[in-house]
């Protein structure tokens, strides 16, 4: 069996952080146009990347099948460019114009509330984006990716948002503990609440 590589992450696969983004943190389930579907996650893909210091991308076969993203406190911004800067402020610009929906704001304002009593513990860094393919099933690429991040991380207390539509299960798993959680109700045809997490750890 081809063994998964864990390098440093090629720009040139954003469109493959795309598309996993998309379906792994369920952006569609929120969004039914399909061109702003595509177009939010290319934005976010681009705005992630541009505020990483550390990004890992795994490779089979070289092939991207997972990626991950973090920043670290006082580190260079290695991967904002020009034109990534340019991209991502249009982008946004344009989300705010068309987007009539508080979905976005409500979760952001839900994390934000958890990170202003989490900073008084100065963590030293985020994990800020993490997605692997769905297609490719029980490889460990996840496992391999965030073992592979905290090799660098060493000495640190990083923390991560994630929320119950996602799998947040996999950091408890792996010494993630739950700061904090908030429900926050993102449609209001879906009287079930999303929960919204902070989760942290002691890299040692």
């Amino acid at each position: 069996m081809t063994k998964i590589q864990i390098k440093e992450f090629n720009p040139t696969d954003l469109e493959k952080v795309r598309q996993f983004a998309t379906t792994g943190m369920q952006f569609d389930k929120y969004i039914e146009n399909k061109f702003a579907l595509y177009f939010y996650g290319k934005i976010v893909a681009e705005m992630e990347l541009k505020n990483s210091t550390i990004a890992l991308g795994a490779y089979l076969e070289n092939k991207l099948v997972g990626f991950i993203f973090a920043r670290v406190n006082f580190q260079r911004l290695k991967y904002s460019t020009l034109k990534r800067n340019l991209t991502v402020n249009l982008g946004n610009k344009l989300i705010n114009l068309f987007d009539n929906d508080d979905m976005a704001k409500t979760y952001d304002q839900a994390n934000q509330r958890m990170l202003k009593r989490f900073m008084k513990n100065k963590p030293d860094g985020e994990i800020t984006f993490f997605a692997v393919d769905s297609n490719i099933k029980h490889q460990g690429i996840g496992t391999q990716l965030l073992e592979a991040l905290e090799n660098k991380l060493q000495n640190q207390l990083i923390y991560v948002f994630t929320d119950s539509n996602c799998d947040y299960q996999f950091y408890l798993k792996r010494g993630f503990k739950i700061f904090d959680q908030i429900d926050v109700t993102l449609d209001e045809k879906d009287s079930t609440p999303l929960t919204c997490f902070l989760l942290y750890k002691n890299i040692l």
